[in-house]
């Protein structure tokens, strides 16, 4: 067994669902266009962004974070440099006001300049982002950052968010998991250990943090410690099937694996089989 598994603690957001797919990293762009494209999408918050597509239109929005919802882009339209002066052009949506689109990943982008935007005539924000403004304390609002930045991938920023949110003397649960989620994203698994490895003493610790813990012995290679707490994120986790409980069993499997147990390996890789959502 090779595959080691690891979900996001809550349900992912709405995914990016478009027309004209974005083209993957290392897809050769339009050598005529003046963008670069040397950024990606968790880099442009609160701006005009530029991103290829397969249908060789440059996609242009304005991406922003929604408390509620995560990052988020509204769509303008594209680019244009047919006539040599490169333009904004608005698409047409069926008269739809306003189209937005959940971001799941951190794809390649140009975030644009304060002047490309005042020569393309673009306001400096659509008037909808005052409704976008996070209204919680500051500590809890780079705690909340956190989370939408380790959701798409962009880990070190997470962990700017998180050290804003420390100096401002807030912690929470949720935070302390999403500084453990960026470490071990990042393979940074010695800090995990010492961060979560005092608060694991807690009798009354969540499975989530117990889990990811776990996960950074596992994937440095602390196999028996990972199955202990692992077992133990199982019992805490309740008797319902989850995706959770299954990807705690398969990982069980994985270190008995590692271990050269084929045995306990096979009872575990059934057992997962139990905790697999649907099977009520």
């Amino acid at each position: 067994m090779s595959l080691v598994f690891r979900a996001r603690r809550v349900a992912a957001l709405v995914p990016l669902l478009l027309s004209f797919p974005l083209l993957a990293d290392g897809v050769a762009k339009d050598a005529s266009s003046p963008i670069e494209f040397d950024n990606t999408i968790s880099q442009c918050e609160n701006r005009w962004f530029v991103a290829a597509t397969e249908g060789g239109k440059d996609l242009l929005g304005y991406v922003y974070i929604d408390p509620a919802a995560g990052f988020t882009f509204e769509h303008y339209g594209h680019l244009d440099q047919s006539g040599g002066a490169l333009r904004a052009v608005r698409a047409e949506f069926n008269d739809e006001a306003r189209v937005i689109h959940r971001i799941d990943f951190d794809f390649q982008a140009a975030c644009l300049s304060e002047a490309m935007v005042s020569a393309l005539g673009l306001p400096t924000a659509p008037e909808s982002m005052a409704f976008y403004k996070d209204q919680r304390p500051a500590g809890e609002h780079h705690a909340s950052w956190a989370y939408h930045y380790n959701h798409i991938g962009a880990n070190e920023a997470a962990l700017e968010h998180i050290s804003r949110a420390a100096e401002l003397g807030y912690t929470s649960r949720e935070m302390t998991f999403e500084h453990a989620f960026a470490l071990n994203a990042l393979g940074r698994f010695e800090e995990t250990t010492a961060l979560l490895s005092p608060i694991v003493e807690d009798a009354a610790c969540p499975e989530d943090v117990i889990a990811e813990l776990a996960y950074a012995y596992l994937l440095k290679g602390d196999l028996e410690e990972a199955i202990a707490l692992y077992k133990r994120a199982l019992g805490v986790a309740g008797e319902a099937p989850s995706q959770r409980r299954w990807e705690f069993a398969r990982n069980i499997a994985a270190a008995y694996d590692r271990l050269g147990n084929a045995s306990d390996r096979d009872i575990w890789l059934d057992a997962s089989e139990k905790y697999k959502p649907g099977t009520e």
